[in-house]
């Protein structure tokens, strides 16, 4: 089973940055995103290089910091400060938003090209590239960048929760859906690393070939923290099986 662990938001602060190269110098972070219209991002640029044996995504982002392009029909989702925010999880979309959204994550896109990071995968910040009204902003932004490796959706839950029916038929679709609309690949497993720790722990990890581990290192949140704390000084290792390979996106 190949076993990616990926650190989301590098870029949001320095803070954030140092823990998840710290992190990938322990070599328990074999990925992480870069958000590259946040503060901190050309000074995740200048550390990128010292890991050449991890991969780099971009973390699309619709819902935090500012934009870097300038857009009308991107007020509807913006911040009094003028700042990307959770508004688009309740905007009705309409064709001018659609294509005022898809200019920003070409930008942002386009932002790594140009600081000459090579691009592993696409995965998004509150899994905005799982939304059903940005499947072909999604799509056309692979084809564009040639990016054939995006993260999947959340499929795995702590023992003892299920998802609903619906849901779940949702994110299988959504899964279907991403691999052949322009071949993709995607691991066959999501889930958040306390999740994951959680599975293992209780002997029910499924047989999959390959699974996505998410953290969030540096943030301010504390189950994050304690997520990354578990991460750092916890036994998962021993607890998986023999034939676990812990490598980076391009293994996929």
């Amino acid at each position: 089973m190949l076993v990616i662990v990926n650190a989301d938001d590098l870029g949001a602060s320095e803070t954030v940055n140092n823990k998840i190269f710290e992190l990938m110098e322990q070599g328990l972070v074999t990925s992480a995103s870069i958000i590259s219209n946040a503060p901190a991002f050309e000074h995740a640029v200048e550390n990128i290089y010292r890991f050449p044996n991890c991969s780099f995504g971009v973390h699309l982002n619709l819902t935090v910091f500012k934009p870097l392009t300038r857009s009308h029909y991107l007020e509807r989702i913006l911040s009094e400060d003028g700042s990307l925010s959770e508004k688009i999880f309740g905007a009705p979309f309409s064709k001018n938003l659609t294509n005022a959204l898809q200019m920003e994550l070409i930008a942002q896109v386009q932002r790594v090209v140009d600081f000459g990071i090579t691009i592993s995968h696409f995965d998004s910040h509150q899994h905005i590239h799982t939304m059903p009204q940005l499947f072909i902003v999604l799509k056309s932004l692979q084809r564009q960048f040639g990016i054939l490796r995006v993260r999947n959706t959340i499929n795995l839950l702590p023992p003892g929760q299920r998802m609903s029916i619906v849901r779940h038929i949702k994110k299988i679709v959504f899964s279907i859906a991403l691999r052949k609309i322009w071949s993709t690949r995607s691991a066959e497993g999501f889930c958040g690393f306390s999740t994951f720790y959680k599975i293992i722990e209780n002997g029910t990890l499924p047989h999959l070939s390959s699974i996505e581990l998410m953290v969030h290192p540096g943030t301010t949140y504390e189950p994050y923290n304690a997520e990354v704390e578990l991460l750092k000084s916890s036994n998962w290792m021993n607890l998986t099986p023999n034939f676990l390979k812990l490598d980076n996106y391009y293994s996929l």
